[in-house]
């Protein structure tokens, strides 16, 4: 079995979702998370083809110093080494920490590869996936609690017609809804040419190619509407694609929208008030969050205040419209 170059990143736990992507986009043909360090930063190690010494010491550094910069963090809490290791299956290693995770009492997602008993969940729709260089396994809290917020959604009873798995990357969410909601049209786009094959295998393996052709499109080429839009993606994505998401959507609709770190949900919500959004649900883990938005319909509850009082108490106080009338901020939207 042939050497192979393994990269060592130690970063920030707030910056785990991005420093993934960028080992990936830099041709990673695995990573695994270790123990995190002494000081509590997480410990990702990826693996690459030998002889890409240089280029990845030239590009890497970049792309943290980058990192850094969007989300706020001290460059010295970042630290990145190389080695060459000998003959290893790197392409298997990152596979034996990944276990299967219990979305609900009606989710389940599997590795494809697991072959030790399942947790007895009865009622629950088991997911079957291998996310290859895609991103969504379920592990990481931005998937995580998209997939809780659409499981929460159906165990209301709500039916959507039309549903959108936006920067759909392994198509967990895709498969997630068309598994819950076996009579829903579901599509499910990205604009990364390298997702598509790994979303492609994992339609196969759960065998709902009638149900579902993930696609590599953009937004604005749809034809929507659609009753439900899933976006894990980033703050400065779901801001760009606001007004666009406002117009794929129908109305009544919901959002679902990830990939933000809580400090970043007001200025969200600040950009989807005015197009009609309000917030439904919100959930937190670490340091990241999520939003269940609505619009179209009357919610008895203003959720957006507590959000923003929880999250942001100064911001939020200096918003008379939330905290004098009661109505959203006047200023909507990437397994």
């Amino acid at each position: 079995m042939k050497d192979w170059l393994q990269v060592t990143a130690i970063i920030p736990p707030k910056a785990g979702e991005a420093v993934s992507e960028a080992l990936f986009s830099a041709g990673a043909g695995g990573l695994w998370e270790d123990n995190p360090d002494p000081k509590g930063r997480l410990v990702f190690r990826a693996g690459f083809e030998p002889g890409q010494e240089m280029r990845l010491m030239a590009q890497l550094p970049e792309a943290l110093n980058v990192i850094a910069q969007a989300l706020e963090l001290s460059l010295l809490d970042f630290e990145l080494a190389l080695e060459l290791k000998p003959g290893e299956d790197y392409a298997e290693t990152w596979k034996k920490d990944l276990k299967p995770i219990k979305i609900s009492e009606d989710l389940l997602v599997c590795p494809s590869w697991w072959t030790e008993p399942l947790e007895s969940l009865p009622s629950a729709k088991i997911l079957k996936l291998d996310p290859g260089s895609a991103f969504g396994s379920g592990h990481h809290p931005t998937t995580f609690m998209c997939l809780k917020l659409l499981t929460d959604l159906v165990k209301k009873g709500l039916f959507f017609n039309d549903l959108l798995d936006l920067g759909a990357g392994s198509a967990i969410l895709a498969l997630s809804a068309a598994l819950l909601l076996p009579k829903a049209n579901i599509k499910a786009i990205d604009n990364d040419p390298e997702t598509l094959f790994a979303a492609q295998q994992n339609v196969k393996l759960n065998h709902l190619a009638h149900r579902l052709s993930p696609e590599i499109t953009n937004l604005e080429a749809l034809d929507g509407p659609f009753d439900l839009i899933m976006a894990n993606l980033t703050r400065n994505v779901l801001v760009a694609l606001a007004k666009s998401l406002a117009q794929k959507s129908n109305i009544p609709g919901r959002l679902i929208l990830s990939g933000l770190l809580a400090k970043q949900v007001p200025e969200v919500l600040k950009v989807y008030g005015p197009l009609g959004f309000k917030v439904e649900t919100h959930l937190g883990q670490e340091e990241w969050s999520a939003l269940g938005l609505v619009r179209g319909l009357e919610i008895t509850a203003r959720p957006e205040r507590q959000v923003l009082a929880a999250l942001n108490p100064p911001e939020a106080q200096a918003e008379p419209s939330q905290d004098q009338n009661h109505q959203p901020p006047q200023a909507e939207s990437p397994s």
